[in-house]
């Protein structure tokens, strides 16, 4: 794993990694972090997808990870979400053009709804995977509260909005217990999120702000009518996860709006019992099956447009 610097839409300079010693790479994949965490949590994604033929970079949204200081972690100016969504498109371009690959995108939770904007605002991708991921519309109610806050206290972090959240997604697993116990069961690798001291960061209200807004967006008719038809795009869910709903039920429902609006490839895959981050989950392995078979596939349907050009 390399540390880089890579430059944003307008310059600014993203700490990111890169996973690049592979022989005979077939593709790039392009990693998407979730919220209140950073890259370099996905070197073990990185290394499976290695295995496979795809180079692998990602980066540290804005707001998070060594992109920002210790003191500005969980804040950044601006409407966050969308400087992220221009970020991650500016990358796939630069990716595209330095190793002459086709490029596939993994997002996960809030990487997931940057990926879902990804899949309206670019093509450039031969395939999208979204993990704990959900239909989100009709989920901006906060905005009304955060309004007053955002106009006089946006760069504001308040440290019991995670608290009140962790509690009230893990309400559902009895016998378990700890802050963080809707992300995953693995109480090893629990134990390493909870002390990773740039996991589960308080944010910003303007952060929520530009999130939330973000989420009014997403399910305009006139932005999902700019997602490619034949784009393949991969959904995959914990059954048990908060984020995805009772039995995953937000996200069979974004799987059936991508379907009510004529896209002719989503593959879905739901895991019995499983929380937030399958990639640390019991059913890992598996996951990491239909992932990478998931992106085989995609790349051999681009084959012949790949090689024709």
């Amino acid at each position: 794993m390399k540390e880089i610097k890579m430059p944003g839409f307008n310059g600014q300079p993203i700490h990111s990694y890169l996973w690049d010693e592979v022989e005979n790479p077939k593709a790039v994949a392009q990693i998407s972090h979730g919220m209140c965490e950073h890259a370099g949590r996905y070197d073990e994604m990185a290394r499976r997808l290695n295995a496979a033929g795809y180079i692998v970079f990602a980066d540290d949204h804005r707001a998070h990870g060594k992109t920002e200081t210790d003191e500005n972690r969980g804040r950044h100016k601006g409407d966050i979400f969308d400087r992220t969504l221009r970020d991650l498109i500016c990358f796939n371009q630069i990716l595209s053009i330095k190793y002459r690959l086709p490029t596939v995108f993994v997002g996960h939770s809030y990487g997931s709804f940057l990926g879902q904007a990804f899949l309206e605002r670019s093509t450039k991708a031969c395939a999208v995977a979204l993990t704990g991921t959900a239909y989100m519309n009709g989920k901006q109610a906060g905005l009304g509260l955060l309004w007053p806050l955002e106009l006089f206290a946006k760069d504001w972090r308040p440290s019991f909005v995670n608290k009140f959240s962790n509690a009230l997604f893990s309400v559902k697993y009895k016998g378990d217990s700890g802050p963080a116990q809707w992300v995953m069961s693995d109480l090893e690798r629990r134990r390493e999120y909870e002390e990773d001291p740039m996991a589960d960061i308080p944010v910003s209200i303007n952060f929520d702000w530009s999130m939330l807004k973000s989420f009014g967006r997403l399910y305009t008719n006139a932005n999902l009518e700019k997602i490619k038809k034949d784009m393949p795009v991969g959904i995959f869910s914990g059954e048990d996860d908060p984020i995805g709903g009772h039995k995953s039920r937000d996200a069979v429902k974004l799987a059936r709006v991508y379907e009510s609006h004529g896209l002719e490839d989503i593959t879905l895959h739901v895991y019995p019992k499983a929380r937030h981050e399958l990639f640390n989950e019991y059913c890992r392995e598996d996951f990491y099956k239909d992932l990478i078979d998931f992106f085989d596939k995609a790349l051999e349907k681009q084959a012949p447009a790949v090689s024709a050009e």
